[in-house]
């Protein structure tokens, strides 16, 4: 518990551990007002059972003297008025706690869920060439509720029922040792045994429960993104029924947890019985008076009522805390190793306002070697390229030859295994990636949009305040798709393409790529392949386009068609990430038989 406890804490700030700190304090007074409203029906039940204490005890006494008291009648009035208060007090008390911790947990879970976010957005792009993007999405969505409902919430419900169980025991001991000793063994090796019998099939329900919801979410997303090929193929009850086989085992996982976190409850229900009538022949053996048997009996009664709840409820958050354990682990593990930056929420509001890193003269790739991990061949083995600015680059080369792996390294995605990235002689590595990506503009093969309006698609991640529809509009007349959007589109620049753009064509989702890109006006344009969707009419438009922007924008671009990349400057040919030809079009068709071949449709340049 002490590893939970130290895990939970670190998933905090230190204003959130102080909040718990708050609660904990006041989970004890609670405590303390349990036992004391517990404590307060003796002498109520004393004077009900036997009107004579009030002047055989001593407290008493005083306290009707005090007061001044005409009456046992009145007293008794008093008394029953003064422990009515007690329990309004109380409970109003519990209620206010109870309110604070909701609203503690909840604003826990919306901050460590932005945290964790965070903490994955700010990882390096080589972080999730490794991880399964919907498995960080469920961590996000499902994980951070977990671990705040069935970690910490329920550590939180057995601090408050210990607290509350310790001061009742403390209590019964006041009054009577031995019945209070015998409650605490009987209590405690009941629920220690059924703990200890569990525990390893609690560990397994945690690990089983992590991998069987990460497979549902793995499962329904994968089923929904490709819901076309498999409406072809006639795949769906294949997926389904993986989905259900993983949905079962986390159903069954809890149903499992509950069941261990409920069964001693009924055991405890008779041996609580049992005790109340063992105390009532006890008492009457050996008291033979009803008067004094009354007030102990309502007193153990009331002591009980309190008391097993929350040894259940002790017993019921400790499976509950331990099958959830997985949860806390993997939350853990994202959260708190391999960050230089405690709070990854700066780094991402720095990159907002960074001035662009200088580049009025070239980049250069030097002597530069790139190794994926867990891969012993090289994928860049020693490239050494110079690009002068507001030059056009062509980079081609048969699959696997590196060609999308140089461009992950000039945007600075991947960190060469060796060498060195350099704009105007100064190195690109660490802080200034970032000012180096504010000169870039980039198109993929594949682009990602959103299920929003294509204003917004095009100024993608722009608030909605901040867009710049001047620049919008700009950028679509360049990417050659400006007359689509005023003229076939009734909403214009404000119509919603649907998820990932089911709406439009895949040239049309090509061209916003292209469109967004262009957005910021970047002084470097790097285009991977970037026009393969495109037909013939439309990439003809749109490289007459961009042609324009020749001389006023380095252009770097990977080709899937030789003649996407005829007018540039400078093609370099690619071989197992080597460079091994250059020169221009005309150059390269009379001195490489490969490209002449590639001209000419026989050689695949997909890579």
């Amino acid at each position: 518990m002490f590893t939970v406890l130290g895990k939970s804490l670190d998933l905090l700030s230190p204003k959130q551990r102080r909040h718990l700190y708050y609660l904990w304090a006041a989970m004890v007074i609670m405590a303390f007002l349990e036992m004391v409203g517990i404590a307060s029906i003796m002498p109520f039940m004393s004077v009900v059972a036997n009107p004579e204490v009030v002047n055989t005890n001593r407290w008493m006494k005083q306290i009707y003297a005090y007061f001044q008291f005409t009456s046992v009648a009145n007293f008794l009035v008093f008394l029953g008025i003064s422990l009515l208060l007690l329990t309004i007090f109380s409970n109003l008390f519990k209620a206010l706690n109870t309110w604070w911790a909701l609203r503690y947990d909840n604003q826990l879970n919306y901050m460590l869920a932005r945290r964790l976010l965070a903490h994955y957005m700010v990882r390096p792009y080589s972080f999730y060439l490794n991880r399964n993007t919907t498995e960080m999405g469920k961590n996000v969505l499902t994980e951070v509720r977990t671990v705040i409902s069935c970690v910490l919430s329920s550590g939180m419900s057995v601090l408050s029922s210990a607290l509350i169980s310790l001061f009742i025991l403390i209590l019964l001991l006041m009054v009577n040792p031995i019945i209070a000793v015998t409650i605490a063994a009987t209590l405690g090796s009941v629920y220690g045994g059924l703990y200890l019998l569990s525990q390893r099939r609690l560990v397994k329900i945690s690990n089983d429960n992590v991998y069987a919801n990460m497979m549902k979410y793995k499962l329904a997303d994968e089923a929904l993104s490709g819901i076309k090929d498999l409406k072809i193929l006639g795949r769906e009850r294949m997926f389904l029924e993986q989905f259900a086989v993983h949905a079962r085992n986390h159903s069954l996982n809890n149903v499992n947890a509950g069941i261990i976190s409920q069964l001693p409850r009924y055991a405890l229900e008779v041996i609580a019985f049992g005790s109340i009538l063992l105390g009532v022949m006890y008492f009457e053996a050996k008291e033979g008076s009803s008067n004094q048997m009354i007030p102990l009996l309502a007193l153990y009664a009331f002591a009980g009522y309190r008391l097993l709840p929350s040894v259940q409820q002790i017993f019921s958050g400790i499976t509950t805390v331990r099958s959830n354990l997985g949860s806390l682990e993997v939350l853990h593990r994202d959260m708190t190793e391999e960050h230089t930056d405690s709070n990854p929420e700066h780094v991402l509001a720095r990159s907002e306002h960074m001035q662009p890193l200088p580049f009025t003269r070239s980049l250069e790739l030097r002597n530069v070697s790139f190794c994926y991990s867990g891969v012993q061949v090289p994928v860049i083995d020693g490239m050494s390229l110079t690009i002068a600015r507001n030059t056009s680059i062509g980079l081609v080369g048969a699959t696997g030859s590196g060609k999308t792996t140089t461009v992950d390294l000039i945007l600075g995605l991947l960190t060469p295994t060796s060498g060195r990235l350099l704009t105007d002689g100064v190195e690109i590595s660490g802080d200034n990636v970032a000012r180096w990506q504010c000169n870039l503009g980039y198109v993929p093969q594949s682009i990602f949009l959103c299920d929003d309006t294509i204003t917004r698609n095009i100024a993608f991640g722009v608030p909605e305040q901040e867009i710049d529809m001047a620049a919008v509009v700009r950028a679509a007349r360049i990417a050659n798709l400006h007359g689509f959007i005023e003229q076939e589109l009734p909403n214009g620049f404000e119509t919603v393409i649907g998820e990932r753009g089911i709406r439009l064509s895949g040239g049309q989702r090509q061209r916003i790529g292209i469109a967004r890109a262009l957005y910021r006006d970047p002084a470097v344009l790097i285009m991977d392949e970037a026009t393969s969707a495109l037909d013939g009419v439309t990439e003809h438009a749109v490289m007459e386009a961009l042609h324009m922007l020749s001389g006023k924008k380095t252009i770097i671009m990977v080709a899937h068609r030789l003649t996407t990349v005829k007018d540039c400057d400078v093609i370099y040919l690619m071989e197992n990430g080597h460079i091994i030809n250059q020169g221009t079009y005309d150059e390269l068709l009379s001195s490489s038989s490969w490209f002449r071949e590639a001209a000419q449709g026989g050689v695949a340049l997909l890579g």
